[in-house]
């Protein structure tokens, strides 16, 4: 799903608008129809609380969706954000829309709950429908894109952050997901070396015999069953501020 930032609305954009409350809070540009709307169906900015309609705007049918994020300075406020960005996420993944906007002016978020937000959303759209050949048109995913307006300055920084997180854990999902016949030691490791180039990681790759030179036995007797060779992927990272003590990350 691509995330894509403007400063000022399109002329022609996308068809569904999402809109951020605080609870007990509606934003004051809202149109009379939808504000008293949204009262009737006792929306009240909860956390993760929606509400959505359809209004006429110049005379084109648009779809707008009120998100609760909950109390402005509530415990475990970026929790519940990145949880409203999810709920968005399942209302509108399979909605036939390719691309909805996140109108975010006048929100007062911060660049951080903004990205958080757009973690939720965009980790609750993830799929792994390559082999689900019979899935029925409405079940399948439309939404490519996500259009956010009006974030406030310095959140491409730190979405850039946090989209990172997103490629990895998307990558360690579909690993996981796809069958032993695909996704076996060796396509494991050539899968991972394609995903990971250009990322500053060295990767390192043991075979068995130097797994067996290492003292790998137990390792290498999880693959005895198999036709297939064992790998080892080495993954290192030597990154970081000159002189700090290097953080070691521990997978297995």
């Amino acid at each position: 799903m691509k995330i894509r930032f403007l400063a000022a609305p399109q002329t022609t954009g996308p068809r569904v608008t999402v809109r951020v409350c605080n609870q007990d809070a509606l934003p004051a540009d809202l149109e009379t129809v939808l504000a008293d709307g949204a009262k009737a169906m006792r929306f009240s900015g909860k956390p993760a609380q929606s509400y959505d309609t359809f209004l006429d705007r110049a005379g084109q049918t648009v779809r707008v969706c009120l998100i609760g994020l909950g109390e402005l300075n509530a415990a475990g406020r970026l929790g519940s954000i990145e949880r409203a960005g999810a709920v968005v996420s399942i209302k509108y993944l399979t909605a036939g829309e390719a691309s909805i906007t996140l109108d975010l002016r006048g929100s007062g978020l911060s660049p951080v709950e903004t990205a958080s937000f757009l973690l939720g959303l965009r980790l609750r759209g993830f799929r792994h429908n390559a082999y689900r050949t019979k899935l029925p048109d409405d079940q399948k995913a439309t939404l490519e894109e996500v259009v956010v307006l009006g974030a406030p300055d310095g959140t491409e920084a730190e979405w850039a952050r946090e989209e990172a997180v997103c490629a990895g854990v998307e990558l360690t999902r579909e690993l996981v997901t796809e069958p032993a016949n695909v996704i076996y030691p060796e396509s494991f490791v050539a899968r991972c070396q394609d995903r990971m180039a250009g990322t500053g990681l060295e990767i390192r790759v043991l075979d068995d015999d130097e797994m067996a030179a290492l003292g790998m036995g137990a390792l290498l007797g999880v693959g005895l069953g198999s036709a297939r060779p064992s790998r080892m992927l080495v993954m290192q990272w030597n990154g970081g501020t000159p002189g700090e003590k290097p953080m070691a990350f521990v997978g297995k």
